[in-house]
């Protein structure tokens, strides 16, 4: 190999790589602090007034109440997408720089939290396709319900799921798939359990302080 493209073959290998950190990372910090955000805006919308009515003071606590909902409710559902996307980001980005062609349903089922993928890639089709709602009828809501075990009908929404480990799991398995191009070990096969480890890879503690 001559040396052009060993550099560039080098310099695409980086730019594959700071963008998995810089998607993730990006992601992560948005849903951590628009997180912390919505658990405190309760305590400063000032919804009483004094003045005012019991009805007209009743009708804006519960229109605080509903819109935290709604603001977590969308919050959780552009995560889930969010994080779908930066896999498909890794497929293309391995295609258009390394010219390798990855399936992520045919190939990657080897790789690290590959079945905690798979659900998130099934909860942004049902986001997508189903409003949200695990119904039978399409093929990503069957696996939700039969091999993931969410309930029939349930919302997305009102399921119990650990986006952030999400984030930190999908960290490892794209770092995973993307250094299986590569002759050297994965470097971060050593922290894949070690959440505060990745949290500090995709945002560094001088960001965070």
């Amino acid at each position: 190999m001559e040396l052009d493209e060993k550099f560039w073959e080098f310099n695409n290998r980086a730019n594959i790589h700071f963008n998995i950190i810089h998607r993730l990372g990006s992601l992560l910090l948005m849903y951590c602090v628009t997180n912390e955000k919505i658990d405190d805006f309760p305590n400063d919308v000032n919804w009483y007034n004094k003045d005012d009515v019991r009805s007209t003071n009743k009708h804006r606590m519960k229109e605080t109440s509903r819109m935290m909902h709604g603001y977590r409710k969308n919050l959780n559902e552009l995560t889930i997408i969010g994080l779908a996307k930066t896999i498909e980001d890794l497929i293309n980005d391995l295609r258009d720089y390394l010219n390798v062609d990855v399936s992520f349903w045919n190939d990657c089922e080897g790789f690290i939290f590959f079945e905690e993928m798979k659900i998130i890639r099934n909860l942004n089709n049902c986001i997508k396709h189903s409003k949200g709602i695990i119904k039978r009828g399409h093929p990503a809501n069957d696996y939700l319900i039969d091999i993931a075990g969410f309930n029939e009908n349930s919302a997305v929404e009102s399921l119990s799921l650990d986006i952030e480990k999400y984030i930190y799991n999908s960290f490892s398995f794209q770092m995973d798939l993307f250094w299986s191009t590569d002759k050297r070990n994965n470097p971060y096969d050593v922290i894949k359990n070690e959440y505060k480890k990745i949290r500090h890879q995709l945002i560094p503690e001088f960001i965070e302080k």
